[in-house]
């Protein structure tokens, strides 16, 4: 497992108005290489609640926090994935950001693959 795949995949959806499922399913083989609870990519389009179902099956009691902003023609969106701990100190933080709620939620979920990779 190579830390840069999984950076170079991030730096490639970074910016981009739109989640191909090409690059989804990508990100699956590449995410399950670190968390073997991955789910295969459904075919569907529904990439929104893929993505979900993939981080709520990878990382079992995280918080997600997702905020947006609407606006024309992009909204601006941001996720954190951080593990939910009993004290102040977090290990491990998922950040991304994406004109469409997609884009951010794989790019904070690679974020979290990449810190996990072991090389």
């Amino acid at each position: 497992m190579s830390k840069s795949e999984i950076r170079s995949l991030k730096d490639k959806v970074q910016g981009t108005a739109e989640l191909a499922v090409d690059q989804f399913d990508l990100a699956a083989v590449l995410v399950r290489r670190v968390f073997a609870t991955m789910p295969e990519p459904t075919g569907e389009s529904d990439l929104v609640g893929q993505l979900l179902h993939a981080i709520d099956l990878c990382l079992p009691g995280w918080t997600i926090q997702l905020t947006g902003k609407a606006s024309e023609p992009d909204g601006h969106w941001r996720c954190s994935l951080r593990e939910t701990r009993g004290s102040d100190e977090i290990e491990v933080i998922g950040i991304g950001t994406g004109r469409v709620v997609e884009v951010a939620l794989l790019e904070a979920l690679l974020h979290v693959a990449e810190q996990k990779a072991t090389v």
